[in-house]
């Protein structure tokens, strides 16, 4: 390449990336107004498979956006010493081996859900599973019409 090739192939590169860098900021704000949305309309939101939430959303063309709030998550490690971990124990009784494996830490077993709400009564599951849970964020995803086929201008 000359060197005046060179010099465009930048130039344009560049440009290419300010545009997408504006343009990742603008879609960020569109994603947080649709989460907006979504939250202001909780009556709209639908259970989803995995105990998160979802509120679907179409488009003038028939494209859809999903704002999908997650179920919290499960704290992946806990502290043997901490004061959660006490009152975790305190929750589980002697059903705590089979909800918490020991390594270092405590890890919440395989199917953790499923088994605080076989082995504990309900409140008691109820409230061991909040002390296990974290925030999750909400997600948005797009769905984009499929273009009309054989469309002709005439």
């Amino acid at each position: 390449m000359k060197a005046k090739e060179i010099k465009n192939l930048v130039d344009n590169a560049v440009a290419l990336h300010r545009e997408i860098a504006a343009k990742s900021e603008q879609l960020k704000r569109l994603k947080a107004h649709l989460v907006q949305q979504a939250r202001l309309n909780p009556e709209s939101l639908v259970p989803t498979e995995s105990g998160g939430t979802r509120w679907t959303a179409e488009g003038g063309d028939g494209c859809v956006a999903r704002v999908s709030f997650p179920a919290a998550g499960i704290v992946a490690e806990i502290e043997p010493d901490d004061a959660p971990t006490k009152m975790m124990q305190a929750i589980a009784g002697d059903k705590f081996r089979r909800l918490f494996k020991a390594v270092r830490i405590f890890q919440p077993v395989e199917d953790f859900r499923s088994k605080v709400g076989a082995i504990l009564p309900a409140q008691k599951a109820q409230a061991l599973l909040e002390l296990c849970e974290t925030e999750s964020a909400p997600r948005v995803s797009f769905e984009a019409a499929k273009p009309v086929e054989n469309a002709t201008t005439e």
